[in-house]
């Protein structure tokens, strides 16, 4: 496991604030999202419902059901895969799982060539500026992540291209980081996500 230094904003000063970023996601970042990632997100869940916020409504977080520790377990030992996390005041903060070798660019231009392919990003619930939430304690967590897999890429030889399919509600940031928006993929998750990628001219302009 190797660490690295970077920072992040607390939200209600703005002021950047120190983080560390982790080449892994481990059981010390499983444990913080079984048992503070899920049950903010609980309390979260339960005062949507309170609001009249169906699990139809577009206000009803796409990530809800994600489960970490078997998105981690189901990758354990294959050497194409790989992870990372933020780590702020001691408590994770995000994390990413990173697939670096079963996918291929279709951009033009990039067509056929390998690149980083973000299988899971996700922050801690705290941090959501979403409707009926409590005002996010920290931002800027989605960037760190993004630099890490752009910046994954050239050292893998990639040239910093890295794709991904985007939940819907998720849709902006990548568009704010600079990724193209090819269209939905009717040929994966049933046709309902988004896929982007990001070249080596954005990667550098997102850097």
């Amino acid at each position: 496991m190797t660490s690295y230094s970077v920072f992040i904003i607390d939200a209600s000063s703005r002021q950047p604030v120190e983080a560390e970023l982790l080449d892994t996601i481990g059981e010390r970042q499983l444990l913080d999202w079984q048992f503070q990632w899920r049950r903010t997100l609980e309390t979260y869940l339960r005062r949507l419902a309170d609001n009249g916020v169906t699990r139809q409504g577009l206000d009803w977080p796409q990530s809800w059901h994600w489960d970490w520790r078997a998105k981690i377990d189901e990758v354990r030992g294959l050497l194409g895969h790989t992870g990372y996390s933020v780590i702020c005041r001691d408590v994770t903060q995000g994390m990413m799982r990173l697939d670096l070798a079963s996918r291929l660019a279709r951009l033009d231009g990039q067509v056929g060539k390998p690149l980083v392919y973000i299988d899971y990003l996700e922050i801690a619930p705290w941090n959501w500026n979403e409707p009926y939430a409590d005002p996010p304690l920290y931002r800027g967590i989605g960037q760190v992540l993004i630099r890490t897999a752009i910046q994954r890429s050239f050292d893998e030889g990639f040239h910093g291209r890295v794709a991904l399919h985007s939940l819907p509600q998720a849709v902006a940031f990548y568009e704010r980081c600079g990724f193209t928006n090819l269209g939905t993929d009717p040929n994966q998750y049933r046709g309902l996500l988004p896929y982007f990628e990001i070249t080596t001219e954005q990667a550098r302009t997102f850097l």
